[in-house]
Order: C-alpha cells, then sequence, then structure tokens
C-alpha cells in the first residue's frame, strides 16, 4: 500500500510540474536607427595629456548616415561620415568615414579601420560582450547597466534610455578607466563618457600621468 502511494505521489508530483516560461526580451534595435539621411550632431568635450600638460578641447561632431553598400561579408551596410566644427555656425569639415551594420543580433560600427561591436541584442541584463571582438585589441567587456531608464544630458530628457557600461573602473592601481555610453530607443547615441587615467612611476617612487590618458566626453545636441 505504501508503494503505491509513492507511485500515486510521483505521478500527481510530475503530471502538475509547471514549465516557467522565459523572459521575454525587447528586440532592441530601435537604439540603433540605422537609415540613409539620419544625422546626429555632438558636443564634444576632449582633453589628451602631453608632457606639458593638459590639453582641453571643444568642438562639434557630426556623424551622417550615407549611401547603403554591400560591407565586405556580404551583408548590407551603409556607410558613415563624420565631419567636426569649431562651432554650431561654422562651416563642416570632413573627419573620417565608416561603416555600419545592424542585425537582430548586434550592432556594428567601423571607425578608424576598427570593426566595434556596439550593442547585443535582444535588451537583457544578463548579456556580455566584447566590443573589440573582432580586433586584435585587448578585450573591453559591455553590459547593459541598464534597459530602460529616464536620462537628461545637455538640458534635454530621453525616456526609456539604455546605459551600456564598457569598462568598469578595476584595471589596476597604474590604469583606471571608466567607459559607458547611453542609447535612447529612436534616436540612438545621446551621451558617450570615456575618462582613462594612465600613470608611470617615477625612480623617486612618485606618480605622473602618462601621456596614453585623456577624457573624453560626447553629448548629443541635435537631434
Amino acid at each position: 500500500m505504501r508503494k503505491l502511494w509513492g507511485i500515486v505521489g510521483g505521478v500527481l508530483l510530475f503530471g502538475c510540474r509547471r514549465e516557467i516560461p522565459l523572459p521575454a526580451y525587447e528586440d532592441g534595435l530601435s537604439l540603433f536607427p540605422l537609415e540613409r539621411g539620419r544625422t546626429w550632431i555632438y558636443e564634444v568635450r576632449e582633453t589628451t595629456y602631453t608632457t606639458t600638460g593638459a590639453e582641453p578641447k571643444l568642438y562639434f561632431l557630426r556623424m551622417r548616415i550615407d549611401t547603403p553598400v554591400i560591407d565586405a561579408y556580404g551583408r548590407l551596410s551603409f556607410y558613415v561620415v563624420w565631419d567636426t566644427a569649431p562651432s554650431l555656425t561654422a562651416d563642416w569639415g570632413f573627419f573620417h568615414v565608416g561603416l555600419a551594420y545592424r542585425d537582430s543580433s548586434q550592432a556594428e560600427l567601423w571607425e578608424n579601420n576598427r570593426r566595434l561591436l556596439l550593442l547585443r541584442f535582444p535588451l537583457s541584463p544578463e548579456l556580455r560582450w566584447n566590443r573589440y571582438e573582432y580586433t586584435d585589441l585587448p578585450p573591453e567587456s559591455c553590459r547593459y547597466l541598464n534597459t530602460d531608464t529616464i536620462y537628461r544630458v545637455g538640458g534635454r530628457e530621453f525616456p526609456r534610455s539604455c546605459i551600456v557600461l564598457r569598462r568598469a573602473d578595476t584595471v589596476g592601481i597604474l590604469r583606471k578607466a571608466f567607459f559607458y555610453e547611453v542609447y535612447a530607443r529612436t534616436v540612438g547615441l545621446i551621451h558617450r563618457y570615456e575618462r582613462l587615467d594612465v600613470y608611470d612611476l617615477r625612480s623617486n617612487g612618485t606618480l605622473t600621468r602618462s601621456t596614453d590618458s585623456y577624457h573624453r566626453e560626447l553629448r548629443l545636441v541635435q537631434p
């Protein structure tokens, strides 16, 4: 009798087991809008370090999606053209050109002859990826710090934005880095912050900032 009840209990246990559905994540493709003619203008504040000290710069960067093209992998991509100007009222001067690509699993940008893996889809806090996966550069880990938040930049408010943490500040006592990007749905990149502090150890035991150090920030001003 006890054996019979054990069998019945097992049938009831497994017969009533529920499958927990996997979470349905948003595809996130609207974070990287990609159509010909779309243009973004950023205010760029940049500080580089030389042997004589810090050199701050302020200029504007225009990024424009141009002609569609089939890339070296046979994929439909778009030329991206960057121009710079010292102010919004000055003439734009050509800076450089690259390629942009997006599919259902990732968004890529070719810039300075490097293939960068900017975003992975669908949106999930568990996602991890290497920004430099397709290069010979040291890995740079990326993850979504927040996938749906209100973000304010340049006096404007962008609802439902995503924050991508590119590198944690844990790379060693002589090298400190903190990089992040913010993308808004249907808008694209709205803020990029990069700070790399590299120090050299002098013979007398003191630290001096290396010329590899830099600070760069892009803030969307248009659209």
